[in-house]
């Protein structure tokens, strides 16, 4: 078979796809638009195993070679060169056409944030009380490394997991119900954890967005838990086709758990297991990085990364639940989204510190000026912000028993670096080093 792979990437669901199928005997192709120095190490080494490569630009004849094409969730629906393809796929969509999900219980998992969390607890709990689960999908975990997984257990004659707990953006949604239509399986709980304005730069307007959301309620997914708020926008055509849909808020003890574990809780609690379980495996949740992640101590500085906060909404839900006074590092790229959403996290923090960006010069300082808050920067680094963010956070000892460095942007990482991993990668070697 000949595949195309449209968008190689670089978070590895690219490589992971081109890797599936040259591991099948399979003659491989990859269009991407960056460069090849931009895509790296990964490239070379598909290059080596015999893919051939188109880099900055996409060519009609390499679509029209193609049997399948393997779709980047970035890549638009709209794309001309899709109108080439004789079949068109994703990670995503390949496993739940596969043979291997039938056995399996499915959870899927969406929202603007709380997403990663979620299935990662979701998963954790599961494992813990004996009944074995894997996570894959927008966190970063490729379909096709599931697929190659599952294909090897049972070559050694092992069993399949019990569950299989996904999470879903609104793109992987869209393209998931584009490719597969009434074929979707069905899935034991679709779990909505958030829902804010995100993606303004791809969508064109917010009921755009939760449009593709809402794609996850269809009849054949009964279980449905959402938070109240969700449930009290659903639209009338929606809510008059769902008649079984829970709140989170609805489950008991949940008012007694962290808010960034309440979706699990309520999750875990749906599928039958009771309250001294899932707290007891709560207990041993080491969290998710990039996600109020604490990172490192020094002295008395705590430093906590949250880089994948790309929306202003996130900043301020991290920073509320930071007990500690805290210096800030935000700002970024642009994804037309309105900076109000973070101000009471600014008007909190003892400094903020800009990282430059779109969103930082055309949104953020405005917001900063017009509120009387002053701030430092921007800056053209990571090293930089941190440097001046250290800097504040050891003249607030004097005052402060403990203070906090909060690295949480609410805007998009592109431009100083390669993606949100590699923004709280860097930050995450600035502690190392400092410590």
């Amino acid at each position: 078979m000949r595949v195309l792979i449209f968008g190689l990437g670089v978070l590895g669901g690219g490589f992971s796809a081109a890797s599936y199928f040259l591991d099948h005997g399979h003659e491989v192709r990859i269009t991407d638009l960056r460069s090849e120095q931009t895509l790296g190490g990964p490239l070379d080494i598909l290059k080596r195993r015999g893919a051939s490569v188109t880099c900055g630009l996409h060519r009609k004849e390499d679509f029209e070679w193609a049997n399948l094409v393997i779709k980047n969730p970035a890549v638009s629906p709209e794309s001309p060169f899709l109108s080439f393809a004789k079949q068109i796929s994703t990670d995503i969509s390949f496993v739940f056409s596969s043979s291997f999900v039938g056995s399996m219980k499915i959870v899927a998992v969406t929202g603007t944030k709380g997403k990663t969390t979620t299935v990662a607890l979701v998963t954790h709990i599961l494992n813990t009380l004996g009944h074995e689960a894997v996570q894959f999908g927008n966190m970063g975990i490729s379909g096709f490394s599931i697929l190659s997984q599952f294909e090897s257990r049972l070559h050694r004659g092992e069993k399949l997991p019990e569950y299989l707990v996904v999470e879903l953006s609104s793109w992987q949604i869209r393209d998931l119900y584009a490719v597969l239509g009434p074929a979707v399986p069905r899935f034991k709980i679709v779990a909505l954890t958030s829902l804010f304005h995100d993606h303004m730069n791809r969508y064109a307007d917010y009921k755009s967005y939760t449009e593709d959301k809402w794609l996850l309620l269809g009849p054949q997914n009964t279980r449905i838990i959402m938070p109240q708020s969700i449930m009290d926008d659903l639209p009338v055509l929606v809510e008059k086709k769902m008649k079984r849909i829970k709140t989170i808020e609805s489950f008991a003890g949940v008012d007694q758990q962290n808010p960034r574990f309440q979706p699990a809780w309520a999750i875990c609690r749906s599928l039958g297991f009771g309250v001294k379980q899932v707290t007891g495996a709560l207990t041993s949740f080491k969290g998710v990085p990039h996600r109020q992640e604490q990172v490192g101590i020094k002295g008395h500085t705590v430093f906590i990364n949250d880089s994948s906060a790309t929306i202003p909404e996130a900043v301020t839900f991290s920073c509320m639940n930071c007990p500690w006074p805290y210096q800030l590092i935000c700002g970024g790229t642009d994804k037309n989204l309105k900076a109000n959403g973070m101000l009471h996290a600014l008007q909190q923090a003892s400094n903020v510190h800009l990282l430059s960006g779109s969103f930082t010069q055309d949104k953020l300082i405005p917001l900063l000026q017009e509120h009387g808050i002053s701030y430092l920067g921007p800056f053209d680094s990571m090293q930089a912000a941190f440097d001046s963010a250290t800097t504040a956070a050891s003249e607030d000892l004097s005052v402060h028993e403990t203070v906090a460095v909060i690295l949480s942007p609410g805007a998009a990482s592109f431009g100083l670096f390669l993606h949100e991993f590699d923004r709280g990668d860097q930050f995450r070697s600035c502690v190392s080093a400092l410590a």
